[in-house]
């Protein structure tokens, strides 16, 4: 049986009815003994008592005197369940007289082959030994006790035998109702006990049985649960260690859910990519941002394996600890990342795995690019003119020329050193702006008047091309509050590109419009204009569509990015919007009201 109830009520009953039967054998036993014992003394004390009544009995010749015996016995009662057989004569047995034996003995008097006599007795008997023996029927029954009593002469001599069978009916019959009441009072105990059992088995396993439930029902997370202490005994005592288990596994599991919480949110809503492989290799974890960079699922997870040298992360060996840690840098989806990995570990204090940071480093990478290519292209601008003009100064050192061929060469070196100029100070400008060092000071501006002054400083560039100019301002009352130089700057920077990259009697159109907190300049010509691939760069510092025909034109590829900076640091937005060969316009769109310097 599985059921710990079944077993106690089974072994209990097993206790008591291996309890009930042993002492129902040793009280069957023992009655039985104590009732053949009281018949043997009940017939020893007939056989003494006979023996005793008389001193015939004593005498030499019991055959002479057998007249005189029957009469003795005759007057002394004799129970009736006793049969006594008296006999004479060690050297012949013979039967002299019986009491309540009903066959007639006759001449077949001889005892030790007397139907129903044990001729061993009688000869013990003979010999001075008393002695008993109880005699079972055919079923084993107990129906007689025999007993010889030898009787003594004065001189100590056997004078004869007296042989008593008892008839055992009455010890039978007690027995049997000893038996039966036994058995009528033993299967009370037996259902007694099964009752009992059951009872003290429910108070013993019914509180298991709770607490293993409860057990199971915390298996399945549900740490609430409680056991009521019914005792002080072990079993309260393991209630009550239950119940301090429970509270403590609770507030265990509780802060490991919230820590797993505060992880988990972390690490998913955190910026760099996360993912989490294991020994061999498997994708075991990956968070939102590592998950669209590796272009993963869901179904990916615990299935997807991870080959780290696609990941530039090579030699990895977990019995090396060194070799589970490092850095390594790698582009993906033209963006660059660091690689940032190392070991997590299992109860053991064993690697199980790596966990690889996805760290964003693209504008980084782009900064530093930007910085190499700063350097080159500011050596490369400054080198140009420094070259022609160490050539045109050596010309002129080393030869003898005439006065025009001389002022024609000082006039490009003049020129040069002008270009020289101009780099140096955009690039003092760049500085400012990027090192916040300008300050931009807001003040009230016409800005008709602002306009009408750079198309004025910009008339010789536009006679020599003859271009046509169109200048249009819908409000020409308008007042704002802003930076005079740096407008200034803009306004001239973007009406020279137009007049530089129009081609000689163009058309070039500047507007102005009115909006009620901003206002919008644009510059519009019919121009070359920007192809297409390069109008996301145009704002790039030293970036030119047409290097020649920019370094022509005096260009030092740093006016659009100077006009965007200033833009920007104004407070507004500028807005490129060109056709190749069909013309370009450039559009800013501003504040009126510059409220705080930068």
């Amino acid at each position: 049986m599985k059921s710990i109830r079944s077993r106690f009520i089974l072994i209990y009953f097993a206790l008591v009815f291996i309890s009930l039967l042993v002492g129902g054998v040793f009280i069957i036993k023992g009655l039985e003994n104590s009732q053949l014992e009281l018949i043997k003394d009940q017939m020893q004390n007939t056989a003494y008592s006979i023996t005793t009544y008389s001193d015939i009995f004593q005498k030499s010749n019991w055959k002479e005197e057998s007249a005189k015996l029957g009469r003795v016995l005759d007057e002394f009662k004799v129970n009736s369940n006793q049969l006594i057989y008296v006999i004479e004569d060690e050297d012949d047995p013979r039967i002299v007289e019986t009491v309540n034996v009903n066959t007639n003995i006759g001449e077949n008097n001889y005892a030790l082959s007397y139907s129903g006599l044990n001729p061993d007795l009688i000869i013990d008997a003979f010999s001075g030994i008393e002695s008993t023996k109880t005699v079972a029927d055919l079923n084993g029954k107990l129906s007689q006790m025999h007993l010889v009593y030898p009787v003594f002469t004065s001189d100590g001599d056997v004078n004869g035998v007296f042989y008593i069978i008892s008839n055992l009916d009455v010890v039978n019959d007690l027995i049997t109702k000893t038996q039966r009441i036994l058995l009528n009072a033993s299967a009370l105990a037996l259902i007694t006990s099964i009752i009992l059992g059951f009872i003290m088995s429910r108070s013993i396993t019914g509180p298991i049985i709770d607490l293993k439930n409860k057990i199971r029902n915390v298996a399945s997370g549900d740490y609430t649960q409680r056991v009521e202490v019914k005792s002080k005994d072990e079993i309260g005592s393991l209630a009550t260690m239950f119940n301090n288990l429970t509270v403590d596994l609770q507030n265990t599991v509780s802060s490991m859910e919230l820590e797993r919480a505060k992880l988990n949110t972390i690490f998913e809503f955190m910026q760099e990519g996360v993912i989490a492989i294991d020994r061999n290799g498997k994708l075991i974890h990956a968070n939102k941002e590592a998950a669209e960079l590796l272009k993963l699922n869901t179904r990916d997870i615990g299935n997807n394996d991870i080959n780290l040298n696609n990941l530039k992360i090579f030699d990895v060996d977990y019995g090396k600890r060194d070799s589970l840690e490092g850095v390594s840098n790698i582009e993906l989806n033209d963006r660059h990342y660091n690689l940032i990995y190392g070991p997590y570990l299992d109860e053991y204090k064993r690697p199980s795995g790596i966990v690889i940071v996805f760290q964003d480093i693209s504008k980084e990478h782009s900064l530093d690019q930007m910085r190499k290519d700063f350097v080159a292209n500011v050596s490369h601008e400054l080198k140009t003119p420094l070259t022609t003009i160490k050539t045109y100064t050596e010309t002129l050192m080393e030869n003898e020329m005439d006065p025009p061929t001389q002022d024609r060469f000082l006039s490009i070196i003049a020129r040069e050193i002008d270009r020289m100029t101009n780099i140096v100070q955009d690039l003092l400008i760049l500085s400012n702006i990027d090192s916040s060092n300008m300050k931009l000071t807001p003040e009230p501006i016409l800005f008709d008047s602002l306009i009408r002054g750079a198309i004025a400083s910009l008339e010789v560039l536009r006679g020599e091309k003859k271009i046509l100019v169109e200048y249009k301002n819908h409000n020409k009352e308008l007042i704002i509050n802003s930076d005079p130089k740096a407008l200034e700057r803009i306004l001239t920077n973007l009406i020279s590109n137009s007049y530089k990259y129009t081609d000689p009697e163009g058309h070039v159109k500047i507007e102005v419009m009115d909006f009620k907190d901003t206002f919008r300049f644009s510059v519009k010509d019919n121009g070359i204009g920007i192809p297409y691939k390069d109008q996301k760069n145009i704002f790039d510092r030293f970036y030119r569509v047409e290097k020649g025909r920019s370094r022509k034109e005096g260009g030092t590829g740093l006016g659009l990015s100077i006009t965007k900076e200033y833009v920007e640091k104004l407070g507004g937005t500028i807005i490129l919007n060109s056709k190749p060969n069909l013309g370009t316009e450039i559009t800013i769109i501003m504040p009126k009201d510059l409220k705080y310097e930068k």
